[in-house]
């Protein structure tokens, strides 16, 4: 039996019986991984788009991995949001969780999502297109060629810098963040 700490995203949760649930994280340090929780009705529950610390418990008679000692660090707050910028969130999840393998490193990816979980300003769904395309770019999947000037020089911007200099990015108006959604 091993005991590791680490932080991670939660991206998604299935029920696996009637006690425990089954946890999909985008972990720090090992990738993405797979690993069950009894429900406990003293802790608060968590959900998808919580920044979680934790212990995992790994035996080497079971293939599953046990979650315990939660911490949660930060999370999506949605309550004041608009259901635009909610949606763009959930689909940056979608992206992850369908697009990264178990065995993709991907503490740049990590990184996107907890600065998306600190932003707090009017923008919000802009910067959470631009954290998809980022996301994309890291696995080598954003073309960057496009017709469009414009369009082109953001992608070129989004291919050639860090996801702290990408949020600086102000002056995208409402007809290119839909051009940058149909990209996606």
């Amino acid at each position: 039996m091993s005991i590791f700490k680490d932080s991670a995203i939660v991206l998604k949760i299935t029920k696996k019986d009637n006690k425990d649930f089954i946890y999909h994280l985008l972990s720090e340090k090992f990738w993405k991984i797979i690993a069950v929780k009894k429900f406990n009705t003293k802790e608060k529950a968590v959900d998808i788009w919580y920044h979680i610390n934790y212990e995992i418990d790994s035996k080497k008679e079971s293939n599953i991995s046990k979650l315990r000692m939660i911490k949660i660090i930060n999370e999506f707050k949605y309550e004041w949001k608009k259901f635009s910028e909610i949606n763009e969130f959930l689909n940056l999840i979608n992206v992850i969780l369908k697009k990264i393998g178990n065995w993709i490193e991907n503490l740049a990816i990590n990184q996107i999502v907890k600065e998306i979980l600190r932003y707090e300003k009017q923008d919000l769904e802009i910067k959470i297109i631009l954290a998809q395309l980022k996301t994309i770019n890291l696995l080598w999947e954003l073309n960057i060629q496009n017709k469009d000037e414009t369009t082109s020089k953001i992608l070129n911007f989004i291919n050639n810098n860090n996801f702290q200099s990408i949020l600086k990015l102000s002056w995208i108006n409402e007809n290119k963040k839909k051009v940058l959604q149909n990209l996606l």
